[in-house]
């Protein structure tokens, strides 16, 4: 299914072509039947199921086109619009701006038809009050996004960026005029609460915690980046440490084994029961984005199939997981990164890791510190997470696996004792000084890698274009062999 999305995505695929492969499916059913052959049942079940990924991205598609607001663009600078809509998303703050996500309901005072009510960005001043669910009305001009060049020559295309996440259109330069608060009504209570949670732990960490040291536990927590001043950022960057700064599927995938690690002293149920919940808090404190739910699944899948020892469970989970998540949103693979990240590092940690594991017995393990466990791991998800990283944002880093080992291992510790020290802040801030101080040196831990790894001579290498098809040549021979190794380990 998901080769059929993919399919339908990137070519165009006419009524004809699948009228003809639902025919010839139908016919090797029937043939099946027939012969008693199994391979015949296969090949029809395979393309039948092609099909149907290509129907599901074609009914995507018609969905997205129907919901799309460029028709509305402004033709020019001066041809302004008023919308209407409902913020349908945690507004983003920015040092200089405000980024909204708003339901278009109507434009110019008209009402948009039912089904045709698509989402737009609008950018407003940092200091406006707009809250989930307010009922909003902005003036500006409609625009279509437009790929820009990042600060390593990177094209980056951030139309289907948006995309992924439903928006079809910008308002750049938005001027609220007036705001109904409403994020109170029932649809929109529990996501409120969750949203007000957040803040309300964000307020109390912005009280205990230095800068940069808050902004980056906030990213590393919540996801948040406003803070964390762009040369700290760069040299995450350079060091492959930036997943640590997002809430990503990568960061998320690394990071939720050092948890599972890291509680290795209480008894094993209570040690997976106990984290599972801690990642799931961390997600809700996030407000459940469908970035943060996504990455989360991922993450689950792999370490409740390595609770119950089973690794093939695994595979066939995130098989299962991925063809959901794409079924649910198409437009996902190809364009979400978070996304395509995600399901990389999952499968990297599934079938690689054991393997490498293996190979560096030398490695010594310590009773509550698992290093060969860690270093494989880190290991395997950087192999197979590089390629599409230089794809998305074209830097290579030289020493991306020794800054990650060292790394890696204290960023549960910092989102351990920082989770603690927020909640013990919202009530005293004297009884949270042992767990900010705790955070606090686990937070210089990483800031110190990072720095120290960029400034190393020939630390990077930037590439403006790295093309599909180097990326495709680099996963087909890494995927084969990951797979035979995955099964040489399973027999």
């Amino acid at each position: 299914m998901v080769s059929g999305v993919a399919l339908a995505l990137i070519f165009t695929v006419g009524v004809v072509y699948l009228g003809v492969s639902i025919g010839a499916a139908l016919a090797l059913i029937a043939l099946g039947a027939l012969m008693h052959n199994k391979k015949m049942f296969l090949a029809a079940i395979l393309l039948a199921a092609l099909v149907l990924g290509v129907l599901r991205a074609e009914m995507f598609i018609a969905t997205q086109s129907a919901e799309s607001l460029l028709p509305y663009v402004s033709t020019a600078t001066k041809d302004k619009k008023v919308i209407e809509g409902v913020v349908s998303n945690d507004p983003e703050r920015r040092a200089t701006s405000l980024h909204i996500n708003v339901e278009v309901t109507k434009i110019d005072g008209a009402s948009l038809p039912a089904g045709r009510q698509g989402e737009l960005l609008a950018i407003v001043g940092p200091n406006e009050e707009v809250s989930y669910g307010d009922t909003v009305v902005l003036q500006g001009t409609i625009e279509r996004p437009q790929p820009f060049e990042t600060n390593t020559g990177h094209l980056f295309d951030y139309q289907g960026y948006l995309e992924a996440q439903g928006i079809s259109a910008m308002m750049p330069h938005a001027t609220i005029l007036s705001v109904n608060q409403n994020g109170f009504a029932p649809q929109y209570i529990f996501q409120t609460f969750l949203f007000d949670t957040k803040h309300l732990f964000e307020r109390s960490v912005e009280k205990l915690f230095p800068e940069p040291d808050g902004s980056l536990l906030e990213g590393i927590l919540l996801g948040e980046r406003r803070g964390i001043p762009q040369s700290l950022t760069q040299a995450f960057v350079a060091s492959s440490l930036v997943h640590v700064v997002v809430l990503s599927g990568h960061n998320i995938t690394i990071v939720s084994e050092g948890v599972f690690r890291a509680l290795a002293f209480l008894p094993r149920t209570a040690g997976y029961g106990v984290g599972a919940v801690l990642m799931i808090l961390f997600a809700a404190m996030t407000g459940f984005g469908a970035t943060t739910v996504r990455a989360l699944i991922m993450a689950l899948v792999a370490l409740f199939a390595r609770y119950l020892h089973r690794s093939a469970l695994a595979l066939r989970s995130l098989s299962v997981a991925t063809m959901g998540m794409v079924l649910w949103n198409p437009s996902s693979l190809l364009h979400d990164s978070s996304f395509i990240l995600s399901v990389l590092a999952t499968f990297g940690l599934i079938t690689l890791a054991p393997w490498v594991e293996q190979k560096l017995w030398r490695i010594p393990n310590y009773k509550r510190f698992d290093l060969r466990s860690i270093v494989a791991t880190t290991f395997a998800v950087e192999i197979f997470v590089t390629p599409a990283l230089l794809y998305f944002n074209g830097t290579l880093s030289f020493f991306a696996l020794p800054a990650n080992i060292l790394a890696l291992p204290v960023v549960p510790l910092a989102m351990l004792a920082g989770f603690i020290a927020g909640l013990v802040g919202l009530v005293s801030e004297a009884l949270a000084l042992l767990p900010t101080v705790v955070c606090d040196l686990a937070l210089k831990w990483i800031m110190l890698v990072a720095t120290t790894t960029q400034s190393l001579p020939y630390s990077t290498a930037t590439v403006a274009q790295f093309p599909v098809w180097i990326l495709v040549a680099a996963y087909v021979p890494l995927t084969i062999f990951s797979i035979s190794r995955y099964r040489s380990a399973a027999q």
